[in-house]
């Protein structure tokens, strides 16, 4: 293009990163700012670098000029505000905000693009949804997040007929703990629980802090045999890593047990009978004295004294 010279020494005083393009689609504007933002000198692209060189895949590179062409982000020719990714010289993926516009220089044809850095608005909003969803003492899922994700996987499990699993866990003798040490003392039996979870489960598994002194460990693709299994596994850990558990605890100190109840389904279900049955099996378990996981399968196996135990 003609008067690259001029534009690059108009575009070299602008503090966003700025690429144009010939009609080849190669590099011929490469300002100061896409050099910091990208990691290459201009010497290295302008000239010899396809635009297509900085995007992760040809679709990604297609899609900017269909969106650019269609006018769907502008009037036809131009594009603003477009989310994407760019690719920096050592591979990392940089998300960017794009505006472009088709130019002409002479029976040229070309492009330029300014592309507004968005790492740190992304990692702010991670961040932000991460605390939305995060239980802040336990260091787990909360609640609230513990609803969404249960309904995705009760929907994923009936869609490809697979089966999900759920253990509820419970504190036994928690109460003793913030009676006779303080709630200092709760609050860090509490936090040692969310690494116990973390560190016992699968990657594909997920724990929440249901409330108080109750949890909650949710198992894609996982049957209530394999689900109890799992439960065992994270009641032999808190034994052998917790201080106030039966293996370490002496007659009349506090004892701290865990109460497991486990049930699973095949997605054919409300939502709030699955986290019924967990509940009633993690009372059974309670009652048996606790220290314990139990399995409650289907509404079949739900007695009457179960509902009047949780009512």
């Amino acid at each position: 293009m003609r008067n690259t010279t001029v534009l690059s020494e108009i575009t070299a005083i602008c503090p966003d990163p700025i690429i144009a393009v010939d009609g080849k689609g190669i590099i011929s504007v490469f300002n100061p700012a896409a050099e910091k933002l990208l990691g290459y000198e201009a010497a290295e692209v302008v000239g010899e670098m396809h635009i297509r060189a900085l995007y992760s895949s040809e679709a990604d590179a297609r899609a900017v000029m269909l969106t650019m062409l269609s006018g769907r982000l502008g009037a036809p020719g131009k594009l603003e505000g477009y989310e994407t990714a760019i690719l920096a010289c050592d591979g990392s993926r940089i998300p960017i905000r794009l505006s472009a516009s088709l130019i002409k220089d002479g029976d040229r044809r070309g492009s330029i693009g300014f592309f507004h850095d968005l790492t740190q608005q992304k990692t702010l909003e991670a961040n932000l949804k991460k605390q939305s969803i995060t239980d802040d003492l336990s260091g787990l899922y909360n609640q609230r997040y513990f609803y969404s994700r249960l309904s995705k996987e009760m929907e994923r499990a009936k869609r490809y007929g697979n089966n999900v699993s759920l253990i509820c866990i419970d504190l036994d003798g928690f109460k003793q703990v913030n009676d006779r040490l303080g709630h200092l003392e709760g609050d860090q039996v509490i936090r040692r629980m969310g690494q116990l979870l973390l560190e016992t489960i699968r990657d594909s598994d997920l724990a929440f802090r249901y409330g108080g002194d109750e949890f909650m460990v949710l198992l894609p693709n996982t049957d209530g045999e394999h689900g109890m299994s799992s439960a065992n596994r994270i009641r032999e850990s808190f034994n052998a890593g917790c201080f106030y558990s039966p293996e370490f605890a002496a007659e009349g100190d506090i004892c701290l047990s865990m109460s497991l109840g486990v049930a699973s389904s095949d997605g054919n279900e409300p939502v709030d009978h699955l986290i019924q049955r967990a509940d009633m099996a993690m009372y059974r378990a309670k009652h048996a004295g606790g220290d314990c996981a139990v399995p409650l399968q289907g509404c079949a196996d739900v007695k009457a004294s179960d509902a009047e135990a949780i009512a």
